[in-house]
């Protein structure tokens, strides 16, 4: 799948050397607060870690949230509560994209020389993201689900996409989730296309198996520099390229066939980290809904524009997507969403996945998108 000539890993000088998770979940919502959830993941970072918790913690010198909660300072609060005295302390939020941006300032931070060892905790409840209040040109069709149906009409009108291909992005995920115990639907059973296909309509022509679900979640990752990243982790995975990419935030200048802002932040990841797209072995893809997935194959350069339906029923090869049920399988919980993201794709890579395992990973991506395709960013990890 890659040229055993290409340096993967050249001038990569950022590297994940933790990560953790709470579980997703909607009945706990009344059992723990946003800031417990958070402290979970953390908790289950260090634990994840061999270097000693207390020593470590206390080279944090910047710590960055990830959420959408209407929450204020929520990384000083976090940080207090966590006895951390970073010399940086912020937070991200750029809606169901959020995760992605606060790694990319994280990585900033340290590539610059300003920080050493960067935390970026992720969280959210179910009820953030839900509707897309600030564009007026959008009308009545203010849930995300009316914007997804228009990007399924199109591709099924344009390229013969299918109901029965949507289902199976769906069933894929659902049981891709069956192994990952911090998913919400890890304990709810899996899906055939047929369930898929009966469940409630909500935008023509998406079910209800089609949507993913609002979540309460938490996600943890630990960045450090070159200089530290061996000395903490036995197998750091470095951050290797980057891109991003932003139209504004209305619909009405999107090509309903293509996420632009997907394809430009690829382009941009891809010619940082020297990687093309078939060296790639494992991603995670933002599949809110089930149409987002089979345009990521696409829009990531995958396989070749219209074909991804064929790539979801397995007639053309494409890296092991979403491996832990993805936002469809794990939950949506907007804040947290990216930086799970990142923490599945760096479990594959150091092979110690809770999920299905792919073998012999080197190369991963992640791709983090937010409020009808208007921004996307697109990392490159790979295992040094």
């Amino acid at each position: 799948m890659r040229d055993a000539d290409v340096n993967v890993n050249t001038n990569a000088n950022v590297a994940i050397v933790g990560y953790g998770l709470a579980r997703f979940n909607r009945d706990e919502a009344s059992k723990y607060s946003l800031y417990e959830l958070a402290l979970q993941s953390v908790v289950d970072m260090f634990s994840n870690m061999e270097y000693d918790a207390r020593s470590l913690k206390d080279g944090i010198d910047a710590l960055i949230t990830s959420t959408t909660d209407s929450s204020t300072y929520t990384a000083s609060i976090l940080a207090d509560m966590l006895g951390i005295r970073a010399r940086i302390v912020n937070r991200v939020e750029s809606m169901c994209s959020s995760g992605a941006d606060a790694l990319i300032a994280a990585y900033s931070y340290i590539a610059s020389g300003l920080s050493n060892l960067a935390l970026v905790v992720g969280f959210d409840s179910s009820n953030s993201g839900m509707l897309l209040d600030w564009d007026v040109a959008r009308g009545d069709m203010r849930h995300p689900a009316h914007w997804a149906a228009l990007y399924a009409k199109k591709h099924m009108q344009e390229f013969g996409t299918s109901r029965e291909h949507l289902a199976m992005v769906a069933v894929k995920n659902r049981r891709s989730a069956l192994t990952n115990e911090k998913a919400y639907f890890y304990d709810k059973g899996a899906v055939d296309v047929d369930d898929v296909l009966r469940s409630k309509p909500v935008v023509e022509p998406l079910r209800l198996y089609d949507c993913s679900i609002a979540c309460n979640g938490a996600a943890s990752i630990l960045l450090a520099s070159a200089d530290i990243a061996k000395s903490v982790c036995r197998e750091p995975v470095w951050i290797k390229g980057i891109g991003s990419s932003s139209i504004g935030a209305s619909i009405n200048s999107i090509d309903l066939t293509t996420m632009h802002v997907t394809v430009d932040a690829a382009r941009q990841a891809y010619k940082m980290g020297n990687v093309r797209p078939e060296m790639v072995d494992v991603a995670q893809v933002h599949d809110s809904f089930t149409i987002l997935e089979i345009l990521a194959y696409e829009d990531l350069g995958f396989v070749e524009k219209g074909k991804g339906g064929y790539a979801v029923e397995g007639r053309i090869s494409i890296p092991a997507v979403n491996t832990d049920g993805g936002v469809l399988g794990r939950g949506h919980s907007s804040g947290a969403t990216g930086i799970a993201q990142v923490v599945e794709v760096t479990r594959q890579l150091m092979h110690k996945a809770g999920s299905r395992q792919i073998k012999d990973c080197r190369i991963g991506l992640v791709h983090n998108m937010a409020a009808a395709g208007t921004h996307a960013s697109v990392i490159l990890l790979v295992r040094g």
